[in-house]
């Protein structure tokens, strides 16, 4: 039986595959779901789900004493809910849906509060618990490739949409090594528009990682297609390459592992269709067994997520002064202000 108790914030689309993914898990039950926009939907999945559901976010904390507050909304919300959680002892861990945050001093609030608190904090990069792509994470750290030297990485979707998810494979598949280094260009300000995720929807970008690895970034709408994709999420894909061999994974359609020492090639299924309500699951029984006992850690802790966070607005500054970004640096709002000047918008 679940120890650990999870109240969802949110009622969209996202907050419905997350509310399917509880029933599936077995360390972490949903209690209730928390929305504000659309009271029809919000009815819909209380009935559906069995659980209490109201409006009034704090009220909620308050009366349900979640262990986990989950965070399944807009972009643009955020720092609310999360100061809302830290304000709470007995909420131990955030999850919150991808972007972390849109500018530089949310992610700040967002960290320094947390870390005050004590509040853990997890992003939801389900990916990675998708069988083909926990597969390759597993070849990768076992060395079935050799000395990784090089990924190529893409998707079209912008920085903030694809682009955290791709940077957090990134960072995972290569061991979360520091990052010392990225070099970028962006196109197609008018993605600040956006009422999801605000972001440049075009980016290219190399990254520079201490352990000697480099990776080439080609974001939103300058990512290749891939063969026999038919939506856009789906264009989505890695290759690594090692010294021995290298292998691409593309979101939903194939894992092939070529191994250079063995001269042999091996094609499997990777499907986002068939197993992203169950890969969602995954991650959140990691969350409750990361409340349960801190010391094994999430591979999408705050740390982590962060570091993702920050490259993104590495390749802001980059494009717009030119040059080399390295880290450690600090950012700020200001970057998205000149973006969105140049843009000719207001932010």
């Amino acid at each position: 039986m679940a120890t650990c108790r999870a109240l969802l914030l949110g009622t969209g689309g996202w907050a419905g595959a997350h509310a399917k993914a509880y029933r599936l898990c077995s360390e972490i039950e949903l209690v209730g779901i928390c929305g504000h926009r659309n009271q029809d939907k919000l009815d819909a999945l209380t009935r559906e789900y069995g659980v209490p559901g109201g409006t009034d976010l704090e009220a909620m904390l308050d009366e349900l004493r979640p262990d986990v507050l989950d965070i399944s909304c807009n972009p643009h919300c955020r720092v609310a809910p999360i100061l809302a959680a830290c304000k709470r002892p007995f909420v131990r861990l955030v999850n919150t849906e991808k972007p972390m945050a849109l500018l530089p001093s949310e992610a700040q609030t967002i960290a320094e509060q947390c870390r005050a608190t004590g509040t853990l904090l997890t992003v939801n990069h389900q990916k990675k618990y998708l069988p083909a792509w926990h597969k390759l994470a597993g070849l990768l750290q076992d060395g079935a490739l050799g000395k990784v030297q090089f990924f190529r990485a893409s998707c079209q979707g912008n920085l903030l949409e694809q682009g955290t998810h791709l940077v957090d494979m990134l960072m995972h598949f290569n061991g979360h090594a520091p990052l010392e280094w990225v070099m970028g260009q962006i196109d197609d300000l008018s993605g600040l528009a956006k009422a999801g995720a605000s972001a440049p929807d075009s980016a290219i970008a190399e990254l520079a990682f201490a352990n000697g690895v480099r990776a080439l970034l080609e974001v939103g709408n300058v990512g290749p297609n891939y063969p026999g994709e038919t939506n856009k999420w789906h264009h989505f894909g890695i290759t690594a390459i090692g010294d021995r061999g290298m292998a691409t994974i593309t979101l939903n359609r194939t894992l092939e592992v070529i191994r250079f020492d063995e001269g042999t090639r091996n094609v499997e299924p990777s499907s986002w269709d068939e197993h992203f309500v169950a890969a969602i699951a995954a991650h959140l029984d990691d969350v409750a067994r990361y409340v349960a006992n801190p010391a094994v850690g999430h591979s999408s802790d705050l740390d982590n997520s962060l570091l993702s966070f920050e490259a993104l607005m590495g390749i802001y500054v980059s494009a717009l002064r030119g040059g080399r970004v390295t880290f450690p640096a600090q950012f700020d709002d200001s970057l998205v202000d000149q973006l969105a000047a140049k843009a000719g918008l207001s932010h």
